[in-house]
Order: C-alpha cells, then sequence, then structure tokens
C-alpha cells in the first residue's frame, strides 16, 4: 500500500459517511478490498462465543477487525505494516475490546492462548521462511490456540475453476502458475481441498470443515457448506476481477452447471473457508442471527448451512439471509437486518405475510382457494430478525429447468408455473382490481403518464395485493400438492398491472438460463400475451424498481465501478474465421521456437501476410475506440 492510498484510506475512516462516500466513489481494488463491508461476510454467520478471545493474523486496515470487536470479548490484532494498523486503529477506536500489534506473526513470541485464530488470505511466506513455510505456519497457529480452539483458515483453491476459465493468479498476476505447478512463481503457493485436509491434520487439527464462499473469500455474497451445496443454475454470475483485467475462456456458469451436477463443487470453488478444531470439541452454542441475541432455540447446537448477504443495497433494505440446522436435524431459516436502518424492512415481513393472507382469504369458499399459494408462516420476527421453517418441497425452477433444451415441454412446464402462481387470483374477480396510477406506483416504478403508455396500461388488471419477487425459485409444491411462496419481500397493496409481474416472473428465469433456451425472446413474450410495446414499458418500470432497491443509479451496486475488463478469448476462438486462426498458427510458429522463454516475451511483430483484408476485418468489427490503433498499426 503506497503512502498516497494509505492517506485516502485513513481519511475514510475517520467516520462511516465518509467511508461510504470513498466506496461509492472510487475505482481501485485496494479501496474497495480494505473498506467495503461485504468482506464481514466470510464470518458475520459465524457466532463466536461472546466472552471468548480472538487473534486476528494479517489484519490489514481492518475490514474485519470491528466484526471480531462486535463478536468476542477482546480482539488482538496482528498486522505487518504500520501504515495499515494506522488504519485499522482508526476505523475502529470505538471499540475498547481490541489491541493492534505491529510485526510478522511468524517471527513474534505470542505468549497468551487464544480460543480463536483467524488466518483470512495472509498466508504467503516472506523470502527467508523455512523450507515448510505454510505447515510451519500452521504449526504455530495451533500453539497460539487453547486445546478446545479453533482456527478459521480462508484461501484460494489451487483448482478453482475461475483459474481454468482465465483468470490470472492472484499472487504472480500470471494465468494458469497454480494450474502449472508453480514452476515460474518462486515460494507462492495455494492449495487443493485434499492437500489442505492433509496440512491441517499435520500441523494438528483433529477436524475440519470446509465452506464455500461464493465467488470467493476476498468479496463473497455467498456462503455454502458440504450440507448445503449448490445446484444446477445456483451460480449465475462469473468471477469478476477487480484489480486487473483477465481472459474468460469459458463460461464459469455453465460449467459450474455441470460440475454441480457431478458432485464435484468441493473441488472446483474458487476458495475455501475452513474452520478446524485443534483438540476435543466443546458444545458451544451456534447462535446465528442479526447480532449476539439469541433466538427461541439458542439452547440448540446450531449449524450455518448456506448464508447469503444483500449488501449492494440501500442502506434500508440490506439483509442476511441464512439456512440453519439444529441439534436434533429441523432446519429453519432465518432473515436479518445487516443495519440498524434495515430493521424496519424485516419487521415489514410480518405485515406482508397479513397482506398475503388476507388477499387470499377473498377466494374462501370459492373452487380456487385450494390453489393459491400460501406464504411461509412465521415462527419470529423482532429485533431485526425474522425466522421461518425450512420448507422441504419443489421449486417451481427446478419444475422448469427439468425441461430446459426441450423446447415444447419447456414452454408447457413454463406455462404452468406461471398458471400455479396466478392463475388462482386471474379467475377470481374479488382478487382483482382496475390500474390506476398512484403516487406509492409512480415513486417506486417511475413516473410513466405520457400519452403512449397510458394507452399501454389502458385496461390492464391488477392483483389487489401484488408480491413483486414472484420468481420460480420462490415458489415451492409440496409433496401433497400444496403451493407455498417461500419470500414475500416486495409486497405492494397499490396497483401493479398483473402482467408486470408475470414479465418478472418469465424474465428472471429466462435470463439465467439464456444458453439452454431454444426459443428467441420475442417469441417467449408472445407466449405470455407480451408485445414489444408492453415489454419495453415492463422493462423501465423494472429499472426504476431495481433504483428503489439499489439506489439512484443503483448506486449501491459499487462494485460496477471497480470491475476490470474481461477478453472474451475463448469465444473469439470459438467464433474465428480463417484470418483470425491463420494470426494464430503464426502465434504457435513463434511460441514453439521461444518454448519456455514465450513467457518472457513482452512485445512481438508479427508479420500478416494479407495485411489489408486483415485491417478492413479489424475495422469491421471494432468499437470507435480502437480505430486510431488501427490507423498506427497501417502505418
Amino acid at each position: 500500500m503506497d503512502e498516497n492510498t494509505g492517506k485516502k484510506l485513513l481519511h475514510a475512516v475517520e467516520n462511516g459517511k465518509e467511508r461510504e462516500n470513498c466506496l461509492l466513489s472510487e475505482n481501485s481494488w485496494e479501496v474497495l478490498y480494505q473498506l467495503s463491508d461485504i468482506r464481514e461476510n466470510i464470518l458475520e454467520w459465524y457466532d463466536f462465543r461472546p466472552g471468548a478471545s480472538l487473534l486476528e493474523i494479517g489484519a490489514e486496515c481492518g475490514a474485519l477487525t470491528g466484526l471480531f470487536c462486535r463478536k468476542v470479548h477482546h480482539v488482538t490484532a496482528v498486522e505487518e505494516s504500520e501504515g495499515k494498523a494506522a488504519v485499522n486503529r482508526a476505523r475502529n477506536a470505538g471499540y475498547d475490546n481490541l489491541t493492534v500489534e505491529v510485526g510478522n506473526f511468524r517471527r513474534m513470541e505470542i505468549k497468551e492462548k487464544f480460543d480463536y485464530v483467524t488466518l483470512i488470505g495472509t498466508w504467503e511466506p516472506s523470502d527467508d521462511e523455512t523450507e515448510q513455510p505454510y505447515l510451519d505456519t500452521l504449526k504455530k497457529v495451533r500453539e497460539c490456540l487453547k486445546p478446545e480452539g479453533k482456527l478459521f483458515l480462508a484461501t484460494e483453491n489451487r483448482y478453482g475453476l475461475k483459474y481454468f476459465a482465465g483468470a490470472p493468479e492472484e499472487h504472480t498476476g500470471r494465468c494458469f502458475d497454480g494450474l502449472e505447478n508453480y514452476v515460474s512463481a518462486g515460494n507462492i503457493r495455494t492449495f487443493s481441498h485434499k492437500t489442505l485436509q492433509k496440512m491441517l491434520r499435520e500441523a494438528g487439527f483433529s477436524d475440519s470443515r470446509f465452506y464455500y464462499p461464493i465467488p470467493d473469500y476476498k468479496l463473497p455474497s455467498e456462503i455454502y457448506s458440504d450440507e448445503n451445496l449448490p445446484s444446477f443454475g445456483s451460480i449465475r454470475y462469473a468471477t469478476v476481477s477487480y484489480d486487473r483485467n483477465r481472459y474468460e475462456l469459458l463460461d464459469e456458469r455453465l460449467a459450474f452447471d455441470s460440475i454441480c451436477q457431478d458432485g464435484m463443487f468441493g473441488d472446483f470453488a474458487n476458495s475455501f473457508l475452513i474452520v478446524s478444531s485443534c483438540g476435543q470439541q466443546n458444545t458451544e452454542t451456534q447462535v446465528q442471527g442479526g447480532g449476539n441475541g439469541q433466538t427461541e432455540q439458542s439452547d440448540i447446537t446450531k449449524n450455518v448451512l448456506y448464508a447469503k448477504y444483500n449488501r449492494l443495497r440501500a442502506p434500508e433494505f440490506q439483509i442476511s439471509t441464512k439456512i440453519i440446522a439444529g441439534e436434533d436435524g429441523n432446519r429453519w431459516v432465518e432473515k436479518a437486518a445487516l443495519r440498524p436502518e434495515a430493521r424496519r424492512h424485516i419487521e415489514g415481513l410480518l405485515e406482508n405475510r397479513k397482506k398475503l393472507t388476507s388477499i387470499a382469504s377473498r377466494g374462501e369458499g370459492t373452487e380456487e382457494a385450494a390453489d393459491i399459494p400460501v406464504p411461509v408462516e412465521m415462527i419470529r420476527n423482532d429485533d431485526g430478525l425474522a425466522v421461518f421453517p425450512f420448507v422441504e418441497g419443489v421449486s417451481f425452477a427446478k419444475e422448469v429447468t427439468k425441461f430446459l433444451g426441450k423446447r415444447e415441454g419447456f414452454l408447457q412446464a413454463l406455462h404452468r408455473a406461471v398458471e400455479s402462481i396466478y392463475g388462482a387470483f386471474l379467475r377470481t374477480p374479488e382478487m382483482l382490481v382496475n390500474f390506476r396510477m398512484t403516487k406509492e406506483f409512480e415513486h417506486i416504478f417511475g413516473v410513466v403518464g405520457d400519452e403512449q403508455t397510458a394507452e399501454i396500461l389502458k385496461g390492464m388488471k391488477s392483483l389487489a395485493v401484488s408480491n413483486i419477487d414472484s420468481i420460480l425459485s420462490n415458489f415451492v409444491r409440496l409433496s401433497d400438492g400444496k403451493l407455498v411462496c417461500l419470500d414475500y419481500e416486495w409486497v405492494f397493496t397499490f396497483p401493479i398491472p398483473v402482467e408486470y409481474l408475470i414479465y418478472r416472473t418469465v424474465y428472471y428465469y429466462y435470463s439465467e438460463n439464456i444458453h439452454y433456451i431454444k426459443i428467441g425472446e420475442a417469441e417467449l413474450w408472445a407466449e405470455f400475451g407480451l408485445n414489444e410495446a408492453k415489454v419495453g414499458l415492463f422493462r423501465r418500470m423494472d429499472d426504476c424498481f431495481q433504483q428503489y432497491v439499489h439506489g439512484e443509479k443503483r448506486k449501491y451496486i459499487y462494485t460496477a465501478n471497480y470491475g476490470k475488463k474481461t477478453i472474451n478469448i475463448g469465444k473469439d476462438i470459438q467464433n474465428g474465421e480463417n484470418w483470425f486462426l491463420s494470426i494464430a498458427d503464426d502465434i504457435h510458429y513463434l511460441n514453439s521456437h521461444l518454448g519456455g522463454y514465450r513467457r518472457d516475451l513482452i512485445k512481438c511483430h508479427i508479420k500478416v501476410d494479407r495485411r489489408d483484408m486483415f485491417l478492413a476485418k479489424c475495422r469491421e468489427k471494432t468499437p470507435k475506440g480502437l480505430k486510431k490503433l488501427i490507423h498506427k498499426l497501417k502505418k
């Protein structure tokens, strides 16, 4: 970290508002990594024993230190850089249970024994380390722990899918170094699932549980476990590179589909979070929630199987969702506010359920009543925490997914799913109202009061109560045929066109599975009676809704400002023409002569026989911004 960056970070952490402003306006990886509270997702879900002590190795600028201070009795944060330690002290000056020490942990004499030690991504050895620096570090950590203590180790997976797809190795900045056995990388190493297990046992850790942060441990949005692994369709975003440009040789989303289907996710996850015990397990109670408050089941040992975080929303909507298993095997779901401003949003879930239940009651006594999806019951809702039972069943998304790639079967399955969600409402006049423009509608879905829009909306029907997030994965069919709605986070009572709701249901499934769907988008909309004008209007409405959730111009999705260029070379090669492949032949010729020195080649000038034809092809396929480069090449 250079001096200017250090000053910028120090200024940013002086107050929370300034830190947020810095995150929203900057675009450097150092700022994102050191300041973003997304970092806390890696261990926010784990409730440490409140009276415990914790040693944080490689605390850097304190992105996780504050989380630990809120969780345990005392935190000792060790950081080698004085500049980063100064930022940490300023950032967490409000905690009186924190000690920040400057030094290299591997050379420090640690006399105290801790309940917990964290080693989050700071495992790289110095040049003057021992012959087995990684193993020796684990052994020293083991010596710092009490007999019942635990280590939290977060690190890259050497065989993470993103590295096969072209993402550079983080420590060297080059592609494939880990996959090619680090022959050009000095003493830097990352490790596989099996090797890490072996090393931890050799270092004296008797038991290790693996968790899988998605997309990786640095900025995770989801945490999976071996008891709740992702399945087909769970991972629908490629890993974004924030520190440097990257190649994309294959579509990671599609590759993860097949990896998950074959039960190999644990081997190819991009990184690991490992919770290792060094002795006999104690009976500490895992109490999960929106703070250190206990739930009604606090007397039962709790195991978090999955956690998801929505931190890229406006502050009042930032929440987490966790799937938890009790000691008796029963599961439940908890939604918790991540910020004080979001407590009202969580508390509103109870009222949302009442609204949906109330509108469903209008259909009582009709044949349609049995076909109305029932909102999942709520066990508890207070103090920014809502608790629900875990519902066993088949989601509508999985019902449709079985027919992906089969045109007619897919359309029939999608129609059945839409009918199951909306059919009973549409056939019950008591549940419908005529659409009319309201101030609430304009506030959330935009001012759409021009004549053309009014003509499109004319005569549209609305549900008396609308659940905006009626996507296929939020509905489950039980073994007895009963339909259950799992999520009612966004429920409104002002008129919203039901055709817009249907559009959202179809669009979000279509956009996530577009590679498998053998039907064009226009034809798909026609299947549901949506013409081009309606689809255009609904897209504008949905953009306004997303801005309502994520801030004006989606400003709270600030990570988009930091993403670097992805060069999709894999698809470029697959779709290449003879003129392009001829250049590849020239490169292959050079590589064969350069041999092991080809990586040291910084610049090379390739003579292309048909230069004019090559440049003409470039002009046809090149954005305006690169025309000057082509002109220079021609000279």
